[in-house]
């Protein structure tokens, strides 16, 4: 009886997504763990074993979907509640709003003196 990888894989994806939206992690370690991934894939095959590669090529495949399934996720969690309407005078305008602040001065490094320390 052999082990049966492919589906606890998938179980611990689930796992690991799951946690992921809950803990809010970077939804781009999926993708770089898949491209990681894919890389050991081409050499295991480079090496002749090809029932080992074809299975990782397995495991790369069900990485990305999970990464760009969090991605989405991550999408529409990012979203404005409500959007703005657009179209002809959808925004108020304000009237005698006062002009913004300008810029302030920033010494740059070129302008200090380096003669002695302060």
């Amino acid at each position: 009886m052999t082990f049966p990888f492919v589906p606890t894989f998938l179980g611990v994806l689930l796992v690991y997504m799951v946690y992921s939206e809950w803990a809010r992690l970077d939804s781009r370690y999926l993708v770089a763990g898949a491209l990681v991934l894919l890389v050991a894939t081409a050499i295991v095959d480079a090496a002749g074993a090809t029932a080992t590669a074809n299975t990782l090529a397995e495991f790369v495949f069900f990485l990305l979907a999970g990464g760009v399934v969090l991605l989405l996720v991550d999408h529409v969690r990012d979203r404005p509640k409500s959007a703005p309407s657009v179209g002809r005078g959808s925004r108020p305008r304000r009237r005698n709003a006062d002009p913004p602040d300008p810029p302030k001065e920033w010494k740059g490094p070129t302008d200090q003196s380096l003669d002695r320390p302060q």
